[in-house]
């Protein structure tokens, strides 16, 4: 909304822009010309700590780094000042030796430490021409974490992202396209079109398509070749591709110097991408040279943030900051005002107080509600969020991040705001694990499912979901739940227990294709794993079930080689029968056999005991062992519960039968009657005795003869 405020702050630019210029370029002027001297150095002992004055002509530029053994190096920018060789010898409880040097219009004091590293305190107060350098172990950091607890993993990375991160600028210069008719006096009417399409493409911040157009354009010997470089590195710069822009402008300059001069947009650019190339002298003084001349226009202030921007990134912070703060507290309501206040935010986030932290998530805040631009107020709330996330409360954390992903699914820190998602949730679920919040436990998982990356690092979380479902009988929403995240690379951790959950789950539910899907998922990815070969058995099971016995024969028959014990006893039962059922008898034998030492030594699988017996038995006998196929016989009619011993008896009835022992074979078949009811049984051995009387009474013939 437009309000009076707003258009006067609008008409006081032309007369605000030119003042401010005037102190903007006086400094400018001093610093390229005046070189501070440092011309006194105090080394002075104190209780605690040792105190070294820097005394300099006017106020300093300086940086401060930590160097390898024990140093700290102060950088004084654009100063100059003797060696004062006699301090490299110092030496006391706290210094070890102090240089002095130049390099490149930098002067450099150089402070070796004796103790801790860390116990070291550079001061400058505001307007001082003294820096102070204090050096002791009293002055090194407690070591304690600011940090909010398990909000560790959110900080890693992002201070580099925010301290260096910098976006591609909007300078709000307005585009101004080549004139067509001007154009077509130059160029026939296709390549006059050819250049405007492109400029289309600029003017909608299609970088790509400008850069498709104008790339051949530039490449040709044509009377627009100098234009199309220039719009070339326009485009490029909007791809933030600033070394090919830069290129492309240097090489537009030389053949058509005068354009920069008409087209201000384009000179944006070209200052920006020199900086952004490492150039940051060259970028400011292009800078300033375009603000003096537009000067009188509603965007300047935007070309004093960006001016701005490059003197920090040249270590000029004071003056940088002077910059931010006259705009902000000068153009109200502006773009450049919105700006402003962000860079004033950031420089109290680098230096952030944990104590003291929520005032400025209101200030992110606040330039999210109202900044205007679009970027503004996604870094805006991305930066609350973050500061939330890193000292606040992680409910209030989570609310912020997911609204960031909510407005904004494609912006510029989406994949961090992920992560910080996922760090989040980790301290919600285990509150909620505190609290025996099972309601709230399994909303957070289900309405967060693509965030649990972190979550199930912890081998705790899947257990504790896992009691949570169970304890409000939710089988199906976790079996569903589980088979979602176990088919995620990122829950690979946790997968091995989802899968143990979704196999039990299916059981308990009668659903057979979760059940199977749950576990051929399992062992193609866990081949190896321990539970592999428990759920290889419990697949093979199934398939006994059905029928296919090939396929438990390819699943089971590394269990022939005695060197691996299966989980399940009756695994070698299946093996034993299924290798039956596909003709391999001898295999189908040593598997029984396997099996019955199994079940004595275990006591698994008595039920199938009788069943093993009969299938060795008869294998034995097939190769022409009449003893042990009886003894096998003997010793399952023996196992098998009553009314289930006719098969045992009637075979060794048939055995004696056949050996001329007809005594011995009728006693086994006449105790097949008396054993089952099945007709069936009683007719086959009534049939067998019908025999073995025929044959007596045969033989009694011969004998009478």
């Amino acid at each position: 909304m437009v309000n009076d405020d707003t258009i006067r702050g609008r008409k006081r630019f032309p007369r605000l822009i030119p003042a401010l210029l005037l102190v903007l370029f006086v400094a400018l002027s001093a610093w390229g010309e005046e070189v501070n001297h440092l011309y006194r150095i105090d080394v002075r002992p104190l209780p605690g700590f040792t105190r070294l004055a820097l005394k300099l002509d006017r106020q300093p530029e300086y940086a401060v780094s930590s160097l390898s053994g024990n140093r700290v190096r102060v950088t004084l920018r654009d100063a100059d000042g003797r060696r004062w060789k006699r301090l490299r010898s110092y030496s006391d409880p706290h210094v070890r030796g102090v240089t002095v040097s130049q390099r490149r219009g930098e002067l450099i004091v150089t402070v070796a430490v004796r103790g801790n590293p860390h116990g070291v305190r550079v001061l400058s107060p505001g307007d001082s021409d003294v820096i102070t350098i204090d050096v002791g172990d009293s002055l090194a950091p407690r070591r304690r974490s600011p940090l909010a607890e398990g909000r560790e993993g959110i900080r890693a990375g992002v201070e580099q992202l925010l301290t260096r991160f910098d976006p591609p600028v909007r300078s709000g210069i307005p585009f101004v396209p080549t004139d067509r008719r001007q154009l077509e006096k130059i160029v026939p009417p296709d390549l006059a079109a050819q250049v405007l399409a492109g400029e289309a493409a600029l003017y909608q911040g299609e970088g790509g398509a400008a850069e498709a157009i104008f790339a051949p354009l530039a490449a040709r010997e044509t009377p627009v070749r100098g234009l199309a470089l220039f719009r070339l590195g326009e485009a490029r710069y909007m791809l933030q591709k600033y070394g090919e822009a830069l290129r492309a402008f240097r090489e537009g300059e030389r053949l058509l110097p005068e354009f920069l001069g008409h087209s201000p947009g384009t000179t944006f650019a070209c200052a920006d991408s020199i900086a952004r190339s490492g150039d940051l002298d060259g970028g400011r003084r292009m800078m300033a040279r375009l603000i003096d001349g537009l000067a009188d226009k509603a965007y300047a202030p935007m070309l004093l943030v960006r001016l701005a921007d490059i003197l920090a990134r040249q270590g000029r912070e004071l003056h940088a900051e002077a910059i931010y703060r006259t705009v902000a507290e000068n153009f109200p309501g502006s773009k450049a005002f919105w700006q402003a206040r962000m860079k004033l935010a950031d420089r109290r986030l680098v230096t952030m107080d944990p104590a003291t932290f929520e005032p400025l998530v209101g200030e992110y805040l606040d330039i999210y509600q109202h900044g205007g631009d679009f970027g503004l107020r996604e870094e805006g709330l991305f930066k609350a969020a973050l500061l939330m996330s890193l000292y606040g409360d992680a409910a209030g954390a989570f609310d912020l991040v997911r609204e960031y992903g909510r407005k904004f699914p494609r912006g510029v820190y989406a994949g961090i705001a992920r992560g910080m998602r996922e760090e989040l949730l980790v301290p919600l679920w285990r509150g909620m694990a505190r609290d025996k919040d099972d309601e709230g436990l399994i909303r957070l998982a289900q309405d967060n499912r693509e965030y649990l990356a972190r979550c199930l690092a912890d081998p705790a979380f899947v257990k504790r979901l896992s009691a949570a479902f169970a304890a409000g009988e939710r089988t199906k929403e976790e079996a569903a739940l589980f088979a979602w995240l176990a088919d995620k690379e990122w829950s690979a951790g946790s997968a091995p227990e989802l899968y143990r959950s979704i196999i039990e789950d299916a059981e308990r539910l009668g659903d057979l294709p979760l059940f199977e899907k749950g576990v051929a998922d399992f062992l193609r990815r866990f081949p190896s794993h321990p539970a592999a070969r428990g759920f290889r058995e419990q697949l093979a099971a199934q398939e006994y079930q059905r029928g296919e016995m090939a396929r438990v024969v390819a699943r089971l028959g590394g269990f022939l080689a005695g060197k691996q014990r299966p989980e399940s006893v009756a695994s070698l039962y299946y093996l034993g029968k299924a290798l039956d059922a596909t003709g391999s008898h001898r295999d189908a034998e040593r598997a029984m056999t396997l099996f019955l030492t199994e079940s004595r030594q275990r006591g698994g699988g008595k039920e199938l005991v009788p069943d093993a017996c009969y299938v060795v038995a008869v294998a034995r006998l097939a190769r022409g062992d009449r003893k042990g196929g009886l003894a096998f016989l003997q010793a399952g009619s023996e196992a098998a519960p009553a009314g289930e011993k006719a098969p045992f008896l009637y075979k060794m009835g048939e055995v004696a039968r056949s050996a001329g022992r007809y005594d011995e074979a009728a006693r086994y078949l006449k105790s097949v009657a008396a054993e089952t009811k099945d007709p069936e049984w009683q007719k086959m051995a009534a049939q067998s005795l019908a025999d073995i009387e025929l044959q007596r009474s045969l033989k009694a013939v011969r004998r009478g003869k």
